[in-house]
């Protein structure tokens, strides 16, 4: 037997190369250092055989993929592949099949997720083969012919009431003016706390930037796709209800918030405040405690109301009124500052209740002259 070897510290190394990697084997003897060499050549053959761990990839994935995530998004995104971690484990990727997926997503429809939570899970999926495939060199994606459940619930939104836009109206008046914002030039919200006074000029508004709120504290980020970035009229109830309001302001100025940008806590109070001022508020069923008894001892809670609408739905009703107007679906689009036609039309493409009776008349007043 030749001679072996060893190492300063006593110990026997060896180097062999597995799946293409240089590694180093050590041991007090040959034998055992032998014994470590043809243990990792057969898991290395089972791993190629399975494929890298799900939860390893997912991992790795997750690593490159969430600095190009904006904030927002994040959270959602990190949430989809730990549940899928949890689906699949340390499984090897060769070994999920595309009914394995299936089996989970059906699962999520039938405790009652909605459309778009299944279709977004399912595309975390197969951004984590797609990354697996491309480096790792992964050779299968079974989300790839995968398609989903069935009857799936899909959430639409829903525009504020005819008597709700009514009252907005009736109130462009102090915070008035964000409601005003959404329901006559259809901005985001994040869109309507970046305004800054120099964003409005020559009668129109310039969108080039938004707020994201950081958990409560705003900052300033770019808008989302090429797109968002637009230039809307500001028609003329929303020059009504600007009025002299920018006169007084620094060009720098943000519409709400002044020096600086209004925080989360700031502007859901100021909404609340602002629905409840036009009684446009509900009982939300939740109650806190006031750190407060009775007379008797009792403990006392207060009310915790919400507003009746959001002013995302404003943006909708801007969104109604451009189709109930005849505006074409491109110039929606535009206006709207969406990515895809698709969007306007799937979510915004809905007739308003007036339109709907407008054309029972007209369509009584055909078959009436029959």
């Amino acid at each position: 037997m030749p001679k072996v070897a060893k190492r300063a510290d006593g110990l026997v190394e060896r180097c062999r190369i597995i799946n293409g990697k240089k590694r180093h084997f050590y041991g007090r003897t040959l034998k055992e250092v032998q014994a470590k060499i043809d243990a990792a050549v057969v898991e290395a053959s089972i791993r190629k055989e399975k494929g890298e761990p799900f939860g390893d990839v997912a991992e790795a994935f997750w690593r490159v993929k969430e600095p190009s995530i904006r904030y927002g998004s994040r959270r959602g995104y990190r949430h989809k592949v730990e549940v899928a971690k949890d689906w699949f484990g340390q499984q090897g990727m060769r070994e999920i099949s595309s009914t394995d997926i299936n089996r989970q997503l059906t699962h999520m429809a039938a405790q009652g997720y909605a459309y778009k939570s299944i279709a977004g899970q399912k595309s975390v999926l197969s951004l984590i083969w797609q990354y697996w495939c491309a480096e790792m060199h992964g050779d299968t994606n079974p989300c790839t012919l995968l398609k989903l459940p069935q009857g799936l619930p899909q959430k639409k939104r829903r525009a504020p009431t005819d008597q709700e836009v009514a009252d907005v109206k009736a109130h462009p008046d102090g915070f008035g003016l964000c409601p005003a914002i959404m329901m006559y030039a259809g901005l985001r919200l994040g869109e309507v706390m970046a305004l800054q006074k120099k964003d409005l000029a020559d009668g129109e508004i310039k969108v080039c930037k938004q707020v994201v709120w950081h958990n409560n504290h705003p900052e300033i980020e770019d808008l989302k796709t090429d797109n968002a970035y637009r230039t809307v009229p500001i028609l003329k109830p929303l020059q009504d209800a600007l009025g002299t309001r920018l006169d007084d302001l620094a060009d720098d100025a943000f519409l709400f918030g002044g020096a600086r940008p209004m925080t989360k806590s700031r502007y859901q109070n100021a909404w609340l405040q602002y629905c409840a001022a036009i009684g446009r508020v509900h009982d939300s069923g939740k109650r806190y405690k006031t750190g407060k008894t009775s007379k008797t001892g009792e403990v006392l809670y207060k009310t915790v109301m919400e507003p009746d609408f959001t002013a995302h739905q404003l943006r909708h009703e801007f969104a109604s009124t451009l189709v109930q107007c005849g505006i074409s679906p491109q110039v929606a689009k535009e206006l709207m500052g969406h990515a895809d036609i698709l969007t306007t039309q799937r979510w915004y493409a809905e007739a308003k209740t007036s339109a709907v009776d407008e054309a029972a008349d007209i369509l009584n007043n055909y078959f009436a002259n029959q």
